[in-house]
């Protein structure tokens, strides 16, 4: 009896199912923005991936049901679809399949307590193609390939980790020879500093170009390791800075990395990228000044992250729920539809507002909320050293 003949009528029901809309959102996110996915495609997907969820996590139907949503048809609009908190993915299975169909499993850096969440998959091809799309807009428009030095564990290090797996398709997809990895998960771990320096030093001697990314936390000890040593990266060197410092040993504005990271590696301020992004969602954003000023796409200066057009960012007042207009300040929500085997709307604790041109500005966390994120992550990795 083959694999297939032995699945039972629902499980069968569930695979064809998924496998029609992850070619629906694949098409979406390979279309990215040249030919992005329009205001009715991207309403009817993401209630299509709302319907799939409901009937196929049990966890996520009695969720939506205390919310007095008790059918998909209850549903008639994106905007109306119940989105999950992040912190419910540290104690409910938020996954459409089955337990032996996982494929990957990426946990939270969790919190200053070190309760992690979990982002369950049963294929990486959504994710990975979000990773991809974005990346080659915002990080890599002027370049097909580039040295990349992570100031971050290896994959075989950190393989639960959804930076360093973003990480990991750069250096396959954009990376060229003698892209690494400098952080260390190991109990002894910590900075590989001499090696970094010796990256460094030789990108400036050959003229090659660089990316150096990381946290906000990995930038901010790496730059003070280095000491002394002061580069000045060749032309076309980038960063990639991630996360910020909440609930870190250190509080530091992340922003202030720009002018140490010029100062100390010659990397001016227009080639520094921010991404955001977050364990329990499937694409991230960035800032557009590196592309804007490597292929001169200057027509509509912008702020702010961009957001894909596969997904969309609400601003919810977080007391009464209400949406609010560009400009005002609230909770952000985020729907993501490559969170296809999860949920494809999260509520996260990050504060921020939309731009009158779509983009999305951070302005911190709820007051309440518990400190978490990448650079949480960053300083397990170094407190190991």
């Amino acid at each position: 009896m083959t694999r297939a003949a032995a699945l039972s009528p629902r499980e069968k029901a569930r695979q064809e199912e998924a496998e029609r809309l992850d070619a629906e959102i694949l098409h979406a996110v390979g279309s990215g923005w040249l030919d992005p996915i329009d205001a009715s495609g991207f309403d009817q997907l993401a209630r299509d991936i709302f319907a799939h969820q409901f009937r196929f996590n049990p966890v996520y139907r009695q969720f939506c049901a205390l919310r007095g949503v008790s059918a998909p048809r209850d549903v008639a609009d994106w905007k109306q679809i119940p989105p999950v908190p992040t912190g419910a993915f540290k104690v409910g299975r938020w996954a459409t399949f089955p337990e032996q169909r996982e494929a990957a499993a990426f946990r939270t850096s969790g919190t200053v307590q070190r309760t992690p969440g979990v982002h369950r998959f049963d294929t990486l091809a959504l994710y990975n193609a979000a990773i991809i799309s974005s990346a080659r807009r915002f990080l890599f428009p002027d370049r097909e390939r580039i040295r990349c030095l992570f100031l971050s564990p290896s994959p075989a290090e950190a393989p639960d980790s959804s930076l360093v797996h973003m990480f990991a398709v750069y250096r396959e997809v954009f990376g060229d020879l003698g892209s690494a990895f400098f952080l260390s998960g190991s109990p002894s771990g910590g900075l590989r500093l001499e090696e970094l320096i010796a990256a460094l030093d030789d990108a400036e001697e050959k003229g090659e170009p660089v990316l150096v990314a990381g946290t906000a936390l990995a930038f901010h000890n790496a730059l003070a390791a280095l000491g002394s040593h002061v580069h000045q990266l060749p032309a076309c060197s980038r960063t990639m800075v991630t996360g910020g410092f909440k609930g870190a040993l250190r509080e530091t504005d992340p922003h202030a990395i720009g002018s140490s990271i010029t100062a100390r590696l010659g990397v001016p301020m227009d080639y520094q990228v921010e991404e955001y992004g977050m364990t329990e969602l499937s694409t991230q954003y960035y800032d557009e000044r590196l592309r804007t000023e490597a292929v001169g796409d200057r027509d509509r200066p912008r702020v702010g992250f961009r957001v894909p057009p596969w997904a969309r960012v609400m601003v919810m007042d977080s007391e009464t729920g209400a949406e609010l207009e560009p400009g005002r300040v609230g909770a952000l929500v985020h729907f993501d539809l490559a969170n296809r085997a999860s949920a494809v709307g999260v509520q996260t604790s990050d504060v921020g507002e939309r731009t009158a041109d779509g983009g999305v500005l951070l302005r911190g966390r709820e007051p309440s909320a518990e400190a978490r994120g990448c650079s949480l992550a960053a300083e397990l990795w170094l407190e190991q050293g």
